[in-house]
Protein backbone atom coordinates (compact mmCIF):
# COMPACT_ATOMS: atom_id res chain seq x y z
CA UNK A 1 0.00 0.00 0.00
CA UNK A 2 1.50 3.04 -0.58
CA UNK A 3 0.15 7.04 0.39
CA UNK A 4 -2.31 7.38 -2.77
CA UNK A 5 -3.85 3.84 -1.84
CA UNK A 6 -4.93 5.99 1.29
CA UNK A 7 -8.61 7.54 1.12
CA UNK A 8 -9.40 11.32 3.21
CA UNK A 9 -8.71 10.84 7.18
CA UNK A 10 -7.07 7.57 6.81
CA UNK A 11 -3.74 6.94 8.29
CA UNK A 12 -0.91 4.86 7.45
CA UNK A 13 3.04 4.23 8.99
CA UNK A 14 5.82 4.71 6.67
CA UNK A 15 7.65 1.35 5.82
CA UNK A 16 10.16 2.53 2.83
CA UNK A 17 11.16 5.22 0.42
CA UNK A 18 12.09 4.04 -2.99
CA UNK A 19 13.40 7.24 -4.11
CA UNK A 20 16.25 9.17 -5.50
CA UNK A 21 18.05 9.94 -2.97
CA UNK A 22 17.98 14.10 -2.95
CA UNK A 23 13.87 13.68 -2.48
CA UNK A 24 14.28 10.79 -0.03
CA UNK A 25 16.57 13.13 1.90
CA UNK A 26 14.76 15.76 1.69
CA UNK A 27 11.30 14.03 2.75
CA UNK A 28 13.43 12.80 5.44
CA UNK A 29 14.21 16.22 6.86
CA UNK A 30 10.83 17.46 7.04
CA UNK A 31 10.29 13.91 9.41
CA UNK A 32 9.10 11.11 7.38
CA UNK A 33 11.18 8.66 8.31
CA UNK A 34 10.66 5.06 8.84
CA UNK A 35 7.78 4.45 11.38
CA UNK A 36 6.56 8.07 11.07
CA UNK A 37 2.42 8.13 10.92
CA UNK A 38 1.22 9.72 7.48
CA UNK A 39 -2.46 11.02 7.90
CA UNK A 40 -3.98 11.50 3.87
CA UNK A 41 -6.00 14.94 3.91
CA UNK A 42 -6.90 15.50 0.38
CA UNK A 43 -5.77 16.08 -3.01
CA UNK A 44 -5.50 18.81 -5.36
CA UNK A 45 -8.35 19.46 -7.66
CA UNK A 46 -6.31 18.60 -10.37
CA UNK A 47 -4.71 15.35 -8.76
CA UNK A 48 -1.45 16.67 -8.07
CA UNK A 49 -0.17 17.86 -5.17
CA UNK A 50 -1.28 14.95 -2.31
CA UNK A 51 -1.31 16.95 0.59
CA UNK A 52 -1.02 14.84 4.03
CA UNK A 53 -0.15 15.32 7.61
CA UNK A 54 2.99 14.29 9.05
CA UNK A 55 3.97 15.29 12.55
CA UNK A 56 1.43 17.45 13.33
CA UNK A 57 2.46 19.52 10.24
CA UNK A 58 0.68 19.48 6.61
CA UNK A 59 2.65 18.94 3.47
CA UNK A 60 2.12 18.84 -0.31
CA UNK A 61 3.69 15.88 -2.33
CA UNK A 62 3.63 14.85 -6.11
CA UNK A 63 1.75 11.77 -6.90
CA UNK A 64 4.61 10.47 -8.19
CA UNK A 65 6.83 10.63 -4.79
CA UNK A 66 3.67 9.79 -2.96
CA UNK A 67 3.67 6.29 -5.30
CA UNK A 68 6.87 5.50 -4.03
CA UNK A 69 6.13 5.77 -0.48
CA UNK A 70 5.23 2.17 0.97
CA UNK A 71 3.62 2.09 3.86
CA UNK A 72 2.37 -1.21 6.75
Amino acid sequence: MTIIDLKPGQCGEIYEMTLDSKIKHKLMEMGMTPGTSVQFVRTAPLGDPINIKVRGFNLGIRRDVAMNITLK
